[in-house]
């Protein structure tokens, strides 16, 4: 008995290391097939990243996510909220692309090497990843009770279908790093799919779970998982049989819907909503214009035939698909969906052959490409006029924030390499064993060379000025110029990364309202380019410029000389009239440090709602419509009571004014015709508060999209 327990521990020990390296190969085969498709990359590893030109932005935004996430776990700061962008108010990253599983499976690399090495490897562990959780996805579905070894290399051949289909090389070009890490789907799938065959609890927590982690890798393939699962639930729900559970007979009688599995199928979904609920909440009590509304931007949507088109990056054919595309939709971004000529021919045997069994899967297949088709069907650059799905969502808060539709295709391309993977396993078969593997070869070479190839890559390297990679670089908080505030450029992210300063602004994907970066006189000034000297405001320029950065603690204004270009010399001028003092300068940037006045007093400026100046002699004013902003600043350390006096009158005739405070404090008065002169004492907390005017305001005569109510002649603050 001890001899036969001790055959069996070898045995087990014996497919243990089988096992073992079987799964070291699979991971080998894809590691190396990763290396040639991101030539030359990963001999840069350290220094350059893959990106085309749009993603020499977006790959330093990839690589600064990295690098937060390590700063904030490392110091016991929670990593969705930093304080280090939109000084002072800082920037809430949870719905943004924080990319935080992305962040915590290269987590130790950056601490040791970097976030830029981090970065890169996160591009490669994107095919690696995706390529073996596919192989074990389809291994999992597979597993029939059909012969191993040709399933085994099926599932080989679908890993690659997923992991170098064109959608994934297409997202590493641009550098879009939280949609070119597609690893996460294949697990959420085999979670979803397994508690769907097999309902257990633990499943339910393991597919919530997968649900919550691949919106935190990105929220478009978080919401489209989550529409996904739905759908799933309801489709693998269907029996034609008995299956035990309660079960509701639909109309026709030929099909039943059992309502036990449709609970189980539903359950993640319950899971992600009780574990999203403070988030939800606080978006649906707030609305979601922290997230920014894009249902009015250019909808990434897919032409039918963008599906089918060879992969439009290879060096031999590429160009011609690229004109071809874009000859027939005109001015269309982000339009390559492309299943990958290889996976589409071996899925289309597999659908032929196994759509009776897999069914469901080909329904998700072909859900996930009407989604991805956008809010209306088009065919070879042809307006159809017919409504897609993805319009009857596109306007629900938090999915009008998107406007990439089309990143949908992603679980097209899973369920495409699912069919693939039926297709080649049904090849395999047919072929001698001692044949499989070289047929499996073969069909992987393909794969990669036609569909996931695109020659050698380009690659980018951002610089840093010396003064600011310099172990003496000045403390901040830094004032930038140019800020590039609502400007796709991440520079000064870069550069952060090497001086760990908070900045004001900073390049992010949906960018926060944010009244200092966009109103504060001495911010405006720098980075439009244009001074009001007499203003309404009084105190006014130069001294409400000088004060409002030292009140919002920017301690010193950096020009980047070759971002700021012809206007540097403009700017220099306004530095000098605002008392800015020069502390450091060289070729590339110049330090001007913000002098602080010897009693801080409160300050106040316009906001939204304001015309431009106007002027009759020696008299300036400013007409607002029916509600202007105006922010008051309180630079003390204690809520302070100050007098606000308005020097104004009505257009036409009288007319009431409101005025509402942050904290809900309102106050009313009547303007007359005439000109006159009302203060108020406000009680003013700490920091920026945001005081709303408001009057009912009439059209003109001669120009009646303008709307006029009160003409404001001075503003003092006292």
């Amino acid at each position: 008995m001890e001899r036969g327990r001790r055959s069996l521990g070898r045995g087990a020990r014996l497919v243990m290391r089988q096992r073992l390296l079987k799964h070291s190969l699979v991971l080998g085969l894809y590691t190396l097939l990763t290396l040639v498709v991101t030539y030359p990359m990963p001999l840069h590893i350290g220094s350059h990243v893959i990106a085309n030109g749009p993603g020499q932005v977006d790959a330093y935004l990839g690589i600064w996510n990295i690098w937060w996430t390590a700063q904030a776990l490392t110091s016991g700061q929670s990593p969705f909220f930093t304080p280090l962008l939109f000084h002072p108010q800082g920037l809430d990253l949870f719905w943004q692309t924080l990319s935080l599983p992305q962040g915590l499976l290269v987590l130790p690399l950056t601490l040791t090497l970097g976030p830029l090495p981090a970065y890169n490897m996160l591009i490669l562990l994107s095919f690696i990843l995706s390529g073996y959780f596919t192989f074990l996805l389809l291994g999992y579905i597979l597993n029939d009770g059909t012969e191993q070894r040709p399933t085994e290399l099926a599932a080989l051949v679908g890993g690659a279908v997923y992991a170098f289909a064109p959608f994934h090389l297409q997202k590493v070009l641009d550098a879009q790093l939280e949609v070119a890490s597609i690893q996460w789907l294949p697990l959420w799938a085999w979670a979803t799919y397994a508690l769907l065959v097999r309902p257990r609890w633990y499943l339910v927590l393991l597919s919530g779970a997968a649900l919550l982690w691949v919106g935190l890798g990105t929220w478009y393939y978080g919401l489209f998982t989550l529409m996904t699962s739905g759908v799933m639930a309801g489709l693998w729900a269907l029996a034609q049989t008995q299956r035990g559970g309660l079960e509701w007979r639909l109309p026709g009688g030929a099909w039943r819907l059992n309502l036990t599995y449709l609970a189980w199928g539903l359950g993640p979904l319950l899971l992600w909503f009780v574990l999203m609920a403070p988030r939800l909440w606080h978006m649906f009590t707030y609305g979601d214009t922290l997230l920014g509304d894009a249902s009015e931007h250019v909808q990434s949507y897919a032409d039918l035939i963008a599906f089918w088109l060879p992969n439009p990056h290879h060096p031999l054919w590429g160009a011609q698909v690229t004109a071809f595309y874009e000859g027939i939709n005109a001015g269309s971004t982000l339009w390559n969906v492309a299943l990958g000529l290889v996976g589409t021919g071996l899925g289309l045997i597999g659908v032929v052959k196994t759509w009776r069994t897999q069914w469901r899967w080909l329904v998700v297949g072909i859900f996930a490409a009407a989604i991805a088709a956008g809010s209306e069907l088009i065919i070879a650059g042809w307006q159809t006029g017919v409504p897609g799905p993805y319009a009857l969502i596109r306007d629900l808060p938090g999915v009008r924030s998107s406007h990439r539709p089309n990143h949908f295709v992603l679980i097209t391309i899973l369920t495409v390499a699912l069919f693939a993977a039926l297709g080649a396993r049904l090849l395999f078969m047919r072929l001698k064993r001692a044949h499989g593997p070289w047929a499996a070869a073969g069909l992987i070479v393909a794969v990669v060379f036609i569909d996931g190839w695109a020659g050698p890559l380009p690659l980018f390297q951002r610089q840093v000025p010396e003064a600011l990679r310099s172990g003496d670089a000045l403390t901040g908080p830094f004032f930038p110029v140019p800020p590039h505030l609502h400007f796709s450029n991440s520079e000064h992210l870069w550069n952060q990364i090497q001086h760990g300063q908070p900045i004001l602004g900073g390049f992010i994907g949906r960018a926060p309202p944010y009244p200092l970066g966009d109103y504060a006189p001495g911010v405006k000034a720098l980075r439009f380019g244009h001074v009001d000297r007499d203003d309404i405001l009084h105190p006014g320029w130069p001294e409400l410029a000088r004060e409002s950065l030292a009140a919002y603690d920017l301690r010193y204004v950096i020009f980047h000389h070759a971002s700021m270009g012809p206007p540097l010399p403009l700017m220099r001028e306004y530095a000098a009239e605002m008392g800015l003092e020069t502390v450091y300068r060289d070729h590339e940037v110049t330090f001007y440090a913000v002098p602080s006045p010897e009693v801080p007093r409160p300050l106040a400026f316009l906001g939204a709602g304001w015309e431009q100046v106007e002027a009759v002699e020696q008299q300036h004013w400013r007409w607002m419509g029916e509600q202007a902003d105006l922010y008051l600043v309180n630079p003390s350390d204690t809520p302070r009571v100050v007098r606000l006096t308005l020097d104004l009158e009505a257009f036409a005739h009288a007319r009431p004014l409101r005025l509402h405070l942050a904290d809900g404090a309102t106050f009313s008065l009547e303007v007359s015709r005439e000109r006159m002169q009302r203060t108020f004492h406000l009680i003013v907390p700490v920091g920026e508060t945001r005081l709303r005017l408001e009057a009912p305001a009439d059209a003109l005569e001669h120009q009646p999209t303008r709307r006029l109510s009160l003409a404001v002649m001075g503003i003092i603050i006292e």
